[in-house]
């Protein structure tokens, strides 16, 4: 037994690329499984996409890594949620969304994300920063070219 197991790993020595062969055998045995997959949601762009930003009282845009510690990223997907826990129910999709729902939605995001807020950080911004508000805003492909929805007020707290 020990003979055979010593012959495997001399041929296995000899097989070129033979990580390569391993990590293909691997993968074909695991198939579509997290985190093993192929990504297809990269398989195509959508004529639709969204933001969530924050700004200052005049409308300046303030980064929200920097004041909250969380990207804006991120809290798109909070928003999100919160907006299909009110639009889900009525069998809509949050595309579909009133102006009314994305605010509520806003709302209870600004409930999670205000507490967060760094003064410190606030500070060194520059200017003086009496409030901040919270925009949606969704960008659109139409005849090859980007158009720019007009910004929602989602969320606001004056300091």
């Amino acid at each position: 037994m020990l003979e055979f197991v010593r012959t495997l790993q001399r041929l296995w020595r000899k097989v070129p690329f033979r990580h390569v062969l391993a990590a293909t055998v691997f993968l074909a045995v695991v198939g579509e499984q997290y985190p093993f997959s192929n990504f297809p949601m990269y398989s195509h762009l959508d004529k639709e996409a969204d933001v969530l930003y924050v700004t200052d009282q005049t409308d300046r845009v303030l980064p929200m890594e920097k004041l909250f510690g969380t990207s804006s990223s991120t809290q798109k997907k909070v928003f999100i949620t919160e907006l299909k826990e009110i639009c889900n129910p009525k069998g809509r999709d949050t595309r579909d969304a009133l102006p009314d729902e994305r605010s509520a939605a806003g709302a209870k995001l600004g409930e999670k994300l205000f507490p967060k807020l760094k003064p410190h950080n606030l500070a060194q911004m520059g200017g003086e920063v009496k409030g901040l508000r919270i925009y949606y805003k969704v960008f659109t492909v139409e005849s090859g070219a980007i158009a720019t929805g007009a910004p929602q007020l989602v969320a606001e707290k004056a300091l």
